[in-house]
């Protein structure tokens, strides 16, 4: 290295102080229970949020719709032709809520409930009857409601308004996601299917 650039390496070095070498903090065994409660918290810490964690009855950025409004959404994925059955009423109803008059938290804790135990069974649509709700103040106050808490539910893939022989603008459609089980059991069924 010549002088020239000796020198200007020492300038910028010239404010640099060794690192002291401190000792190591001793680190205390631990007995196979605290091991074990380690490993659950972690695990507990990484595994998906409960819906109640993810969702508010009363959500601060809720978008509220008109009581006639047409509701419709759908998760990523969720293809074409499902969404065309769906509007047009083609899947089965397998269930049904009916929250007419009932006040929003109360409301919210019954969409859970009622959700939870669809899937539970196994169910994969079902029909969340609410109204329209013209006389509600603000107009359309569950129906705004419910279309977030659904939006935002992790085991909803779509809903649409229902169809008017099912309800109309009163009462939507819900699609919900399949069961890690009943996953596999149509990969098995296809696998026997295709004799693989």
């Amino acid at each position: 290295m010549s002088d020239n650039k000796r020198s200007i390496f020492e300038q910028e070095l010239s404010d640099v102080q060794a690192l002291v070498n401190t000792p190591r903090a001793e680190v205390k065994k631990q007995s196979k229970s605290e091991q074990k409660n380690r490993v659950r918290a972690r695990t507990n810490a990484t595994t998906e949020s409960s819906t109640d964690d993810l969702l508010e009855a009363q959500p601060v950025d809720l978008d509220f719709v008109e009581p006639h409004d047409h509701l419709e959404w759908k998760a990523e994925g969720v293809q074409p032709d499902s969404m065309t059955k769906l509007r047009s009423g083609r899947y089965p109803i397998q269930d049904k809520l009916d929250l007419h008059n009932v006040r929003v938290t109360e409301a919210f804790r019954r969409m859970l409930q009622f959700i939870s135990t669809s899937l539970e069974n196994r169910l994969r649509t079902v029909l969340i009857v609410h109204g329209v709700g013209l006389r509600s103040t603000p107009p359309a106050q569950l129906k705004s409601h419910l279309a977030h808490w659904l939006k935002h539910h992790p085991k909803v893939n779509a809903y649409v308004s229902a169809p008017s022989h099912q309800g109309g603008s009163g009462a939507t459609l819900v699609h919900l996601k399949k069961s890690r089980a009943a996953k596999d059991e149509t990969k098995e069924r296809i696998a026997r299917r295709l004799g693989t």
